[in-house]
């Protein structure tokens, strides 16, 4: 906080209690309800398959980050849920404890506390690059508190909320110990940074050190043109990375990336060393990118036990990577808090005298780009350390404009986010295969397949179903009555998240075959000889935004979605 006026430090430390605690209520609430008492009092449902993944790392049953598996395995052995003994190493032992309704309970609290926490760390980060604006630095996390995208991620006890705190926290340090000027600061910066990265691998962080560089040192490697002159430039490096990394080109073929990007580099202002470095990076770039490691995160692979592997989008990356990117921001903040992104970031270019702590932000810069051009695998989730920083940049674009004096609007600003967060969270309220448990009582004995995330209730009887059982003259498909779909499984074979809006290449579709996408696609249109559509439980949505992305996208949730009936025909 600003050092120099110690009567608002009170005031403040009211205000970021207040916002904790505006964020903390909807995430912790969803957090102990999600999957309760679905098929009976006390029993519990796990309906994210990807929660507790850090858990199972910590014990030695699955290759993930540990950290935050520690911080909850060690709440729940506080609390009288310790892993059994002998666990360690066995991979079903291992998961079975993690899964565990207690685990997940102490998993999913501990995310939606940092995820409150986190509204807090971008207030003091945005106090450090607004001192004299305190009410960017209130606007921006009250944004922040009310997304539904976010409050989703933190009810979720996977690491995604938890490495975004780590992140912001960091960032917040950095940008206190740059403000004013404290070596000491910089070095407590250092475990924070290790936790940062440690969290989810987000290597990212490691671009802060950027930051510490001296001002001389930023003025001679840019040749004291401003960041704007050199936009384009790295943006053309940025494709022709993109490029590289793509498993539908080759190198060799891109070389008028590089001579544009020659071209616009203002040789005459670099010094001869700057120049070289400028002139060396394409090559050493590419170096980096033929590493196996940095392949399987910018190109991935063409094959996976589930079928195309994240590599095998191709070309289809350009569009979906650079669309997911807007789709993402405007679900998660609204329509009209996006649209002062824009003004923020003009404001933010036009803040030369806050440009060095403005260089705390570069590691969320850096990801951006990385997310734009270069992730093979974009699930909305991996987005989310974004969201804080375009509420930040929501917020400033806000009070770079006269809306921000008119008070009906600012109420609006707000209002139209939380009615989205409502919308978006009552989704795990209202989960479909709730209502499934009804049918299911209603069909004693009934011979029921069903894919993944439809969640059967125990002791039903259904059965697990491959698409090859549909295939051909369908023996293994007609011994049952019906087929459950879940459409958090069939989506691979439509647009979203993953495929994006060009999915009528099948061979470019993510984690399915072009027979099993053919399947889906028959099955739901009724087109399939074995198999008549009889009912469907659907999401319920209001909001455009959510309206909008089921219309052309399918369903904005990843564990939450449809659920199709079919009846075997004979």
């Amino acid at each position: 906080m600003d050092a120099a006026l110690p009567e608002r430090a009170l005031p403040q430390v009211l205000i970021l209690v207040a916002l904790f605690l505006l964020a903390l209520l909807p995430r912790l609430y969803s957090a102990q309800t999600q999957g309760w008492g679905w098929d009976g009092p006390g029993s519990f449902t796990l309906v994210n398959f990807d929660e507790a993944g850090s858990c199972r790392a910590a014990l030695d049953g699955f290759s993930y980050s540990s950290l935050v598996g520690w911080q909850t395995i060690s709440i729940a052995s506080a609390l009288g849920m310790p892993p059994p003994e002998g666990v360690r190493g066995k991979p079903e032992l291992v998961k079975a404890y993690c899964h565990s309704a207690g685990h997940i309970m102490v998993a999913r609290s501990w995310s939606a506390v940092l995820g409150a926490l986190t509204v807090v760390a971008l207030a003091v980060l945005c106090l450090q690059l607004f001192p004299s604006q305190p009410a960017v630095a209130w606007t921006a996390a009250s944004l922040l508190a009310v997304s539904g995208f976010h409050i989703s991620q933190s009810h979720s006890g996977t690491v995604d909320a938890a490495s975004t705190f780590f992140i912001y926290l960091f960032l917040a340090a950095l940008a206190t110990s740059l403000r004013r000027g404290r070596a000491a600061g910089l070095v407590l910066c250092l475990p924070l940074l290790a936790f940062a990265v440690w969290a989810k691998y987000w290597v990212f962080a490691f671009a802060a050190a950027l930051s510490v560089l001296p001002v001389k040192a930023w003025q001679v490697l840019g040749g004291g043109c401003g960041p704007g002159r050199f936009l384009a430039p790295v943006l053309l490096l940025c494709v022709w990375l993109a490029t590289v990394c793509n498993t539908a080109y080759q190198p060799w073929g891109i070389g008028w990336l590089l001579v544009a990007y020659y071209l616009l580099l203002p040789w005459r202002r670099l010094a001869r060393g700057t120049a070289l470095l400028w002139a060396a990076l394409p090559l050493l770039l590419w170096c980096f990118a033929q590493l196996e490691l940095v392949q399987a995160y910018t190109a991935g692979s063409l094959h996976s036990r589930f079928g195309a592997g994240y590599g095998a989008i191709a070309e289809n990356k350009w569009l979906r990577n650079l669309l997911n990117l807007p789709l993402l921001l405007v679900l998660a903040l609204g329509i009209p808090a996006s649209l002062f992104i824009p003004a923020g970031l003009r404001a933010m270019l036009a803040d030369r005298d806050n440009a060095r702590v403005w260089l705390c932000l570069l590691p969320v810069a850096v990801f951006l780009l990385y997310m734009a051009f270069l992730a093979p695998v974009t699930y909305y989730r991996h987005y989310l350390p974004l969201v804080p920083a375009a509420a930040l940049f929501a917020a400033m674009g806000l009070y770079a404009t006269p809306w921000a004096r008119r008070p009906w609007f600012l109420v609006l600003f707000l209002l139209w986010p939380a009615l989205l967060a409502w919308d978006m969270v009552s989704d795990y309220h209202r989960d479909p295969r709730q209502a499934l448990r009804a049918w299911f009582a209603g069909h004693p004995g009934a011979r029921v397949f069903h894919t993944y995330y439809v969640n059967p209730p125990a002791g039903s009887g259904a059965v697990l179903f491959r698409p090859e059982y549909a295939a051909g003259a369908a023996q293994p498909l007609r011994r049952a009555e019906y087929l459950l779909l879940s459409e958090n499984w069939y989506d691979t074979a439509f647009a979203n998240e993953l495929n994006g809006p060009r999915v009528d290449q099948l061979d470019r579709l993510i984690k399915t075959r072009p027979q099993y996408a053919r399947f889906y696609r028959q099955a739901i249109a009724g087109q399939h000889p074995y198999l008549a559509p009889e009912h469907t439980w659907r999401l319920q949505h209001f909001m455009p935004e959510l309206l909008l992305h089921r219309a052309f996208y399918g369903n904005f949730q990843l564990f939450v979605g449809d659920i199709i009936l079919l009846r075997v025909r004979e």
